[in-house]
């Protein structure tokens, strides 16, 4: 170890004085963790020292063993709210000598395991000071403390410092830099500490003018908001598009900048009292609200006899029964939300293009589309986009839809891959649609930000960018890369190129398993688990496209027990967007059913001979009976067919049968307004028919994975079920199959910590990586 300069070498040997090294590994830098250690060092009388190192920290003490084993109880017991350690390492060295306790000069370790803290939300105390008008920070915008602040946003390379993030261009005050370096003081060593004098200031900018004046700036957006005008407003992450929820005009206009027709919006909202004027909030949604990452959190709509509440726009919803509700996390916000209310706040890009995070991008947008009333930002840089996570309760506990800002990149921690050692490093590059990719040093798995589908040249770069950022950052050299088996999607393309030119081995993965590989790495499960995936669409290892998947799976490997019923889907892919097609496909493959008998897995069925005869008895296809006969003629010779075990499509296909929609203008838009129509006939049943049916196949979608499940048991002996893929983002369906499971005492698990979407599957191929590499 090199001396620090209040250290010497003690050259005598002492029966009970002793020096120790204690590194801890988890969420421990940028979490306030240096400065809480510090502050417990004077309180206890320990001599030492605490630095950054790499990505984790590391203390150095002289003390007795028991003082020492004393000290690091009570870090563990007192450690920062945003903080998780995940390991303790001691090791004694020669006895070095200190005259008191300070925070070190960061060092670096080599091939270690890093963990990089996520953006946290403004905390309590923090706001305390901005709403007290004696306070130095009175309303400033950019508050922050060692608690709290962007983090992964802004930092450009590790260790956590001042000098390694973006707050470097800030130069702080005196006022500033002494409560920096004041032991005791609550910003003792906050990174992103500023103030009114030398921090990051909101300005204003349009087509008509610029604003630098602080004050005048914040007027000139609260105007425009107040008008009914749309503004750029800069966040942590990157730039929102900013309006009204009671102005229909406003949340038009957004929509036609966004070239966004139907995709509900999110509603920022003062606190979750705000929130509860609009939507049911329980326990677990409130903890989800006020939680450091401030998610958006999916809420259903509630309806108020109160006449001196504002309705939120129709438009902002649409027809969706769940309203996007979050919370502040920045000064910023608050200001403008006591100043207007509530707000829509939808990420700024367009269309389905990457959120916009460069000043001089959003200043050429304002300048050229007179529809953005003006942009409110501040000099700080973003270093990488990262829009809001979104969550949502389902059976009382959360479930990810979109792992995000407040999420990325803390890594997932694969309990059951420990022997694997730092050298061990993989890269799986995800799906094609809410891609997400991973990196992964030992048991440690780095999940990308959502980066959204990759159908865009832009959205590609992204990825590129991303991709080289992260392998940098936690100085990752994958030995082996693990892809979807899809022959055309980018991932697949990109993970090709890689492994050839790196020279490293390529690893192909089935879609649902790596869906059902997700919640083994998420929950520690080895195996044999019966992985129930259910999704849109996956390549199959028999080339076909399959959705409906009851498999076993075990370690790094699977086998496939069960499907739904293959029917030969119209139109290949154009079939996901039209619902309508997908109900054809599935009433005319029951006269003309492809066989099944392609495997040795069983086939099972989904009975919806009510909804057709439903369908046929009020003409709910009659519009599109033109294509009927050339549709049929296709699917009897197997003609611009695909023959698809997809449970995506059955839902969509079910929701045209019924009439209750029959084109997706957004991806699952039919599945989910076949959920809404579901939860009325929960609500009043009976009173209408195509609402008690959509119902009643919910039921029977459940019953039939009970039943699945059941024959699963009995021919492999386990009872541990992982439920995962997009169509298990359905509230009704989860919470009646997981119901029905645990009636029938099975051990039942599912994704939290990612999506069980398309953003999950690149942990599924990470795990799948691990064991295949322990294999």
């Amino acid at each position: 170890m090199k001396s620090d300069a209040r250290a010497d070498i003690i050259s005598e040997k002492s029966d009970r004085v002793v020096t120790r090294t204690v590194t801890f590994r988890g969420t421990v830098q940028g979490v306030g963790f240096r400065p809480t250690v510090a502050k417990l060092a004077r309180r206890f009388g320990i001599v030492g020292q605490v630095r950054n190192m790499g990505g984790l920290v590391q203390i150095v003490v002289t003390d007795t063993k028991e003082r020492i084993d004393a000290f690091v109880r009570l870090i563990e017991e007192n450690k920062p709210p945003a903080a998780n350690i995940v390991r303790v390492d001691i090791q004694t060295i020669d006895t070095v000598r200190f005259r008191d306790f300070t925070i070190a000069r960061s060092g670096k370790l080599e091939n270690e395991a890093a963990v990089i803290p996520s953006d946290i939300a403004v905390c309590e105390n923090c706001l305390r000071e901005f709403y007290d008008e004696k306070n130095p920070r009175y309303q400033h915008p950019f508050i922050s403390c060692a608690d709290c602040g962007p983090r992964f946003t802004v930092m450009e390379r590790l260790p956590y410092d001042r000098d390694t993030t973006t707050m470097d261009d800030f130069e702080m005050c005196d006022f500033c830099a002494r409560e920096y370096a004041e032991n005791g003081d609550r910003r003792f060593h906050a990174q992103t500490i500023s103030c009114h004098a030398c921090g990051p200031m909101p300005r204003w900018f349009s087509a008509e003018e610029a604003v630098d004046a602080p004050d005048r700036a914040m007027r000139e957006a609260i105007c425009a908001l107040r008008r009914g005008g749309v503004v750029a407003i800069k966040g942590v992450g990157g730039y929102y598009f900013a309006c009204s929820p009671f102005d229909a005009a406003a949340v038009r206009k957004i929509r036609e900048i966004k070239i966004r027709e139907e995709k509900p919006f999110a509603v920022l909202f003062r606190d979750v009292y705000a929130v509860r004027d609009y939507c049911a909030v329980g326990e677990a949604e409130a903890e989800l609200l006020r939680s450091p990452a401030r998610p958006i959190v999916l809420l259903e709509q509630t309806s108020k006899d109160d006449c001196t509440i504002k309705s939120l726009d129709a438009g902002v919803c649409n027809n969706s029964r769940f309203v996007g509700a979050f919370l502040p996390s920045m000064g910023l916000q608050y200001l403008l939300l006591d100043a207007v209310g509530p707000l829509v706040m939808t990420s700024a890009n367009l269309s389905d293009l990457p959120i916009i995070r460069a000043d001089d991008v959003m200043q050429t947008l304002v300048s050229q589309d007179r529809r953005v009333a003006g942009m409110l930002y501040n000099e700080r840089r973003i270093i990488v986009s990262v829009d809001d996570s979104v969550l949502r309760v389902i059976a009382g506990a959360p479930q990810m839809i979109r792992r995000a800002k407040g999420c990325t990149p803390t890594p997932v921690f694969i309990r059951n891959a420990e022997t694997l050692t730092a050298s061990d490093q993989i890269f799986a590059t995800g799906g094609q649609l809410k891609s997400a990719f991973s990196l992964s040093k030992g048991n440690f798995a780095y999940m990308s930000q959502h980066l959204g589908d990759l159908d865009s040249i832009e959205s590609e770069d992204a990825y590129l960018e991303n991709f080289r950022r992260m392998k940098q950052f936690f100085d990752i050299e994958p030995g082996l890369v693990v892809c979807d088996m899809h022959p055309r999607y980018y991932t697949t393309k990109f993970a090709e190129e890689y492994a050839r030119t790196a020279r490293v081995e390529l690893l192909r993965v089935q879609h649902h398993h790596a869906h059902t590989a997700s919640v083994m790495a998420e929950h520690g499960l080895q195996g044999p688990v019966v992985g129930v995936s259910f999704d849109g669409t996956g390549y199959g290892t028999d080339g076909k496209i399959w959705g409906g998947e009851i498999l076993i799976c075990e370690g790094a490997e699977f086998g496939r027990y069960a499907h739904l019923r293959y029917v030969r889907l119209i139109g290949g892919d154009a079939s996901m967007q039209a619902g309508w097609k997908s109900a054809l496909s599935h009433v005319l493959s029951r006269a003309n059913s492809p066989k099944n008998e392609t495997d040795d897995a069983r086939v099972f069925d989904v009975d919806i001979s009510r909804i057709i005869a439903y369908s046929e008895r009020e003409g709910t296809l009659d519009e599109f009976g033109r294509q009927r006969p050339q549709i049929e003629a296709a699917i009897r010779a197997g003609v611009n067919t695909v023959e698809s075990s997809s449970m995506g499509r059955l839902f969509d296909g079910v929701a045209s049968l019924l009439g209750i929609h029959h084109v997706n203008r957004y991806e699952g838009e039919c599945a989910i307004l076949l959920e809404n129509a579901a939860a009325a006939a929960m609500e009043h049943p009976g009173a209408d028919e195509a609402c008690d049916l959509a119902l009643g196949f919910h039921r029977t979608v459940a019953a039939a994975i009970l039943a699945q499940c059941e024959g699963a048991r009995a021919a492999h002996k386990t009872s541990t079920v992982a439920l995962s893929g997009g169509v298990f983002q359905n509230k009704i369906l989860m919470e009646e199959t997981l119901a029905l499971l645990r009636a029938h005492d099975f051990e039942t698990y599912c994704n939290i910590a990612v999506p069980p979407n398309d953003g999950g599957i690149a942990l599924g191929q990470n795990y799948i990586g691990m064991k295949y590499k322990e294999k």
